[in-house]
């Protein structure tokens, strides 16, 4: 799929919960999370993950950072398989994979002076101590556009824009390959949205990141992305380049997905297409992935 080297290498990934029984002795449903999910991404790459609400992106984000433990499947970076390892074993890789999340303010502890919030994962992995710690710190502020004089302030002294940058900054503080963003702008104003789209692809240029960008919103998965991969139901049912995905989608939830895209024009109208039924077009566990174009890979049996 990809033409670099891969980075992040995923396999058959697997994720339920439920099952069992109730206190009153009832079967609890299981919910396949996450069903037979695979991608690579290749170094310096961006691929965006995109579907509706439920449909896995996150839990797929924090399984494949063994945030969330998987119960079947393969996530191996840079070659090295990460489903066996824990505790110490997986310690040097938590510095070479780290995570954005969503909500900026609950990211950050109310209680820490945000400098000191950036400087916690070199402490703990020991990578930098003393004035070069505070060197690091104030580097790292510069680097995501804040002024490092902002270092003995608390979280609630910020607008959300900068606390997200406060976020990447604590994210890069270890000089990651691979950060899982998940939807790291959803929360931040529409004029903020774009400059931390900005900065995403400024430090991408700068330090080589390899982003896992999970996203509701098309337009910026378009600018910032190179593939994308779209979920169903916890299945990816079609991954392709950007340009590929937005001009010739040929699942019919991709095609749902990109008609739903607002039109700022009042004199431009869409073609109207047949709404896309979520509940009833679950995506059959026995289908696999098709490949209909160069590097455009569709689920087979689309529709059940």
């Amino acid at each position: 799929m990809t033409t670099s080297p891969p980075v992040l290498e995923v396999n058959g990934l697997m994720r339920s919960y439920g099952g069992g029984k109730t206190l009153f002795r009832k079967e609890k449903p299981v919910i396949h999370a996450i069903n037979d999910v695979s991608f690579q991404i290749a170094e310096g790459e961006t691929l965006g993950l995109v579907g509706e609400s439920g449909s896995g992106k996150s839990t797929t984000g924090r399984a494949v950072l063994h945030l969330e433990t998987p119960d079947a499947g393969s996530v191996r970076f840079r070659g090295q398989e990460l489903t066996t390892l824990a505790g110490k074993a997986l310690k040097p890789y938590r510095r070479e994979m780290q995570m954005i999340f969503q909500d900026p303010y609950s990211a950050l502890n109310p209680r820490m002076k945000v400098g000191r919030f950036v400087a916690e994962p070199m402490v703990v992995h020991g990578t930098e101590s003393g004035s070069a710690l505070q060197d690091r710190v104030a580097e790292l502020f510069r680097l995501v556009g804040l002024d490092p004089a902002f270092m003995s302030r608390y979280p609630h002294e910020f607008s959300g824009g900068q606390r997200q940058r406060i976020n990447i900054a604590r994210a890069i503080a270890l000089k990651p390959a691979f950060i899982v963003a998940d939807e790291p702008i959803t929360a931040l104003d529409v004029s903020i949205q774009a400059q931390i789209v900005n900065l995403f692809q400024d430090l991408q240029d700068q330090l080589g990141l390899a982003y896992l960008f999970i996203a509701h919103d098309l337009s910026m998965v378009r600018y910032l992305c190179s593939r994308v991969a779209v979920m169903l139901r916890g299945r990816i049912v079609e991954i392709a380049p950007t340009e590929q995905i937005f001009s010739d989608p040929r699942h019919p939830y991709t095609q749902s997905l990109l008609a739903a895209i607002p039109v700022p024009d009042p004199d431009r109208r869409r073609p109207p297409r047949p709404p896309f039924d979520v509940s009833r077009n679950i995506p059959p566990r026995e289908a696999q992935m098709a490949e209909v174009a160069p590097g455009h890979f569709v689920l087979d049996h689309p529709i059940q």
